[in-house]
């Protein structure tokens, strides 16, 4: 009673799969890794920067037409088709 087993693979290709689960798991895991540190190094070469709006384009911004959400997904399905 409370023991735990854990279900051994009963042939190669059980095995094989286990083996090839457990890598890729890692290689994931290597990959989340990489771009949650490529993340934070751009956030400490972001902080470097303070962008500051210029006039003109503040003054064209703020013109445009601001569309409605039905405008919007009409546009959007018109750029990118729904496949």
């Amino acid at each position: 009673m409370g023991e735990r087993f854990q279900e051994q693979p009963s042939n190669k290709s059980a095995t094989l799969e286990m083996a090839l689960r457990r890598a890729q798991k890692k290689r994931l895991q290597k990959k989340e890794y990489q771009v949650m540190t490529d993340i934070v190094l751009l956030q400490v070469a972001a902080e470097n920067y303070t962008l500051e709006p210029e006039d003109p384009f503040q003054a064209w911004f703020q013109a445009m037409e601001s569309l409605s959400e039905a405008e919007s997904y009409t546009l959007s399905c018109q750029l990118e088709p729904r496949s």
